[in-house]
């Protein structure tokens, strides 16, 4: 039986009213499967979904605890800055980082302990200055946490706790180096948390090497909550389906997914040209455009944002109700962060998935991890509609030789059916005109020859040799 109450969880009750002011009422799944065992100070290898509440699930644990063992102190002042940094956070991706940034401050404002946030691609003086005033909880991207102890401007030597967030997104970007390197520096008698959507074994093969005889939660790998459809059409199409599925104005709180930089960059103009306020997000974006291109789905000034995989971990915009996958990923478990968009943070959300030809075996990849309940659809009559006049040209004589294509099939299907038929009848015929004779009169011998009645076995003349 769940248990529904953070208190008797054991979370500090100094943080409960973060908790009611955020409407916060009872644990999440993770948070009531996990939080007692990670409050106890055990190690936690954990598998769930995006949307969760996978943050808090660690983030009340390590207020907990270092509330509960503060450091020592010389006077008011520590002896040493870099003394109080006693858990480490670390996250793939800068908007990863900065919101579980902002979460910690939030949660940890009515109390003495101090949060910050580093993150790479930006000014490192103001980071290296927060860090220098002494900070309980540090959270960060491997990277730029890396810089920071090259110029000595912190050190995890006195690190008690340890948060890998979305372990499956740092092997994928490249980070599991860091992440060991970050790990060897701190102390062997440290807590690890573990945090991931999907259970692959390379991820099995990092827990091994910095947990401790964890408490597990969850299975190998997690479904999305949404309900999926997926869509049979041509890359020239995928354009034409997505305007067709966002001609209805109230449709907001869409987040569309392409494979490169260049398609999101030319789906977004394409959007924006047929009047759909449409943000974009990628890794060549500055950090003001990345922000004011989740500012404004936040704040529905954009119906609509087009990303890379850069924005599928971790980011928490409540208003996303549509994750539309306009190029299927080229790893199963993409898509499950993809998906996990919509609906995050509460609600029922919806994904949709564009399917050509050539992403075939990619989408049979999906559904045979993912296992999702989907609906495949065909390409709406509307939709060519909405394509330019070139590609409606080539969209309509593709039609057409399509058509010609499967009018031949049939063609040939019926003069093969004629044909086996036509044979059939032959056969049936000569059969008929064959000399059928009285097997009654065929007695003891293999041969066709009639046998006169009364003539005995064995009399009949022999063949000389």
């Amino acid at each position: 039986m769940v248990v529904q109450d953070f208190k008797t969880l054991g979370v500090d009750p100094l943080l409960i009213p973060f908790l009611t002011r955020s409407n916060i009422t009872k644990p999440t799944e993770v948070q009531a499967g996990t939080l007692a065992a990670a409050i106890t100070g055990r190690d936690i290898v954990a598998v769930a979904p995006t949307g969760t509440g996978k943050t808090l699930a660690y983030l009340l644990p390590i207020a907990t605890r270092l509330r509960a063992d503060k450091p020592n102190e010389h006077g008011k002042r520590f002896a040493d800055s870099r003394a109080r940094l006693r858990a480490l956070v670390l996250a793939p991706t800068r908007e990863l980082a900065q919101q579980i940034g902002k979460e910690a401050e939030q949660l940890l404002g009515g109390t003495v302990l101090r949060s910050a946030v580093v993150w790479g691609k930006s000014a490192i003086s103001t980071q290296v200055a927060a860090l220098r005033a002494g900070v309980d909880v540090l959270v960060g991207t491997p990277g730029r946490v890396r810089e920071l102890l090259e110029l000595d401007a912190c050190s995890l030597a006195w690190v008690q706790m340890t948060v890998i967030d979305e372990a499956d997104r740092m092997l994928d970007m490249g980070f599991a180096p860091q992440v060991r390197s970050l790990i060897e520096r701190m102390p062997a008698e440290r807590q690890t948390l573990l945090y991931t959507a999907t259970l692959r074994r390379a991820v099995e093969d990092l827990a091994d090497q910095v947990v401790r005889e964890p408490f597990r939660y969850g299975g190998s790998s997690t479904a999305a909550r949404t309900i999926p459809t997926a869509y049979d059409c041509r890359d020239a199409g995928k354009t034409p389906l997505l305007l067709h599925l966002l001609k209805e104005p109230t449709r907001k709180g869409v987040l569309v997914f392409t494979r490169t930089r260049r398609r999101a960059g030319w789906v977004a103009t394409a959007l924006n040209r047929n009047n759909i306020p449409t943000g974009l997000l990628h890794g060549d974006r500055s950090q003001k455009q990345r922000e004011a291109a989740l500012d404004g789905l936040r704040t529905g000034l954009n119906r609509v944002l087009v990303a890379t995989d850069v924005a599928a971990r971790g980011l928490h915009v409540p208003g996303i109700r549509l994750v539309v996958n306009y190029d299927v990923p080229v790893s199963p478990e993409e898509w499950i962060h993809r998906v996990g968009r919509a609906g995050h943070g509460g609600g029922e959300g919806a994904s949709i998935t564009f399917v050509s030809p050539e992403e075939r075996a990619r989408w049979e990849s999906v559904v045979a991890l993912a296992r999702p309940e989907w609906t495949a659809i065909q390409l709406p009559e509307d939709a060519p509609g909405f394509m330019r006049d070139r590609d409606r040209v080539r969209h309509d004589r593709a039609k057409a030789d399509e058509a010609e294509v499967i009018k031949a099939f049939e063609a040939k299907e019926r003069a093969e059916k004629d044909k086996a038929k036509r044979l059939k009848e032959v056969s049936r015929k000569r059969k008929m005109k064959l000399t059928r004779f009285d097997t009654s009169q065929m007695r003891g011998t293999k041969s066709n020859t009639p046998i006169e009645k009364g003539t005995k076995r064995g009399t009949g003349v022999k063949r000389l040799p």
